[in-house]
């Protein structure tokens, strides 16, 4: 069954028509070797409801789903002027959710495979021995030691015989923010590997922002003066994410069954800030609503009533015992702010009652 697309003259033409014909177009491409159905269609009642093959707002970074928005296209060319200056280090950093581990794949894997040797490195919390067995793996070279210096020389081998075969070397590390001091400062000293003209390794960051934190400390100033570019990942602007949306929707197997109106987009855009995580987190909850009210459209009241439902279970997650332990101290505090404001006028309640205060005088006479 070919998919429907609007006509120019059709009174109910979608405005973002031109956009989704192409992307129906690419996504036709895409399906026509292979059949993406999988085991999820089983689990997600709202696939085959609204006409898809598989989850559209899912959470794992897939790189068939990539939408280059604004600020992804903006880190992409810093990192391409990055390798084109033959540098060292580079650092693109941001929030939690805004895809930063999506575009260092997407990144990789458009790079020239025959100019480049690429490692991603996904956990960095190791030591300095296991970083270089993992980066060794990653490129594909053999390792038959455990030995850090050992490790050691044969990277520095591989770097130099790729380079004069006029290949150059690229390590990622996702979630840098947790390196290590002792394995930052080790990654400087990598940062060595180069002949008289050029850098033979280079080395990109992928970070949270407390990243900025840490290379501003003295100690690290002498790893901050090699980093040549640096970027801040922003998130998505309120048009973005209607495409972003829509985006996905037509690469799940969507032949625009499924719409988000404007309203529903500002609603998403409010609760989200644009983080691509959390859209992803709406979206899919806004399938389910619709799924179960029979509709085909996603609404500012469907976007309003997912987020309502969304807090009060959050609501209910919360552990009781927590809410006891802040009643009582709210009660605490309360007691001690109505002590203190009516401090003055207890000595007259002690006269109406015949009873004097015991000073600390008499106390001790006693």
């Amino acid at each position: 069954m070919k998919p429907y697309l609007y006509r120019k003259d059709d009174p109910d033409r979608n405005p973002f028509s031109e956009f989704e014909e192409q992307e129906l177009q690419n996504s036709k491409l895409l399906h026509k070797s292979e059949k993406r159905y999988n085991n999820n269609q089983m689990e997600i009642p709202y696939l085959e409801y609204c006409g898809l093959v598989e989850k559209p707002f899912g959470l794992t970074p897939d790189p068939s789903f990539y939408f280059e928005s604004k600020s992804y296209r903006e880190a992409t060319d810093h990192l391409k002027f990055f390798l084109s200056q033959k540098e060292g280090f580079a650092v693109i950093y941001g929030d939690v959710g805004l895809g930063k581990t999506t575009i260092s794949r997407i990144f990789l894997d458009n790079l020239d495979k025959q100019q480049f040797h690429t490692a991603l490195i996904l956990n960095p919390i190791m030591d300095q021995a296991e970083f270089l067995r993992q980066v060794l793996k990653e490129l594909s070279v053999p390792v038959y030691t455990t030995n850090r210096e050992e490790l050691l020389e044969n990277l520095r081998d591989f770097l130099l015989d790729e380079y004069r075969l006029g290949k150059e070397t690229v390590v990622v590390i996702d979630e840098a923010q947790l390196l290590s001091p002792d394995l930052f400062e080790f990654i400087r000293v990598l940062s060595n590997f180069e002949t008289d003209k050029q850098k033979i390794l280079h080395i990109i960051l992928f970070a949270q922002p407390e990243i900025i934190e840490r290379l501003t400390d003295p100690n690290m100033r002498y790893l901050a003066q090699r980093i040549t570019v640096i970027y801040r990942l922003k998130p998505l602007a309120q048009d973005e994410i209607f495409l972003y949306i829509h985006h996905r929707l037509l690469r799940a197997g969507s032949r625009g069954f499924v719409q988000f109106t404007d309203d529903a987009v500002k609603e998403i855009y409010n609760a989200s800030l644009g983080c691509p995580r959390l859209v992803n987190v709406l979206g899919d909850r806004c399938l389910l609503y619709i799924y179960s009210h029979s509709k085909r459209i996603v609404d500012g009241g469907a976007v309003r009533a997912v987020l309502k439902e969304e807090s009060q279970i959050l609501m209910r997650r919360e552990p009781r015992k927590y809410r006891k332990a802040v009643f009582a101290l709210a009660a605490c505090v309360a007691l001690f702010i109505l002590a203190i404001l009516f401090k003055p006028y207890l000595h007259p309640i002690y006269k109406l009652f015949n009873v004097k205060p015991t000073t600390a005088a008499q106390q001790k006479n006693n």
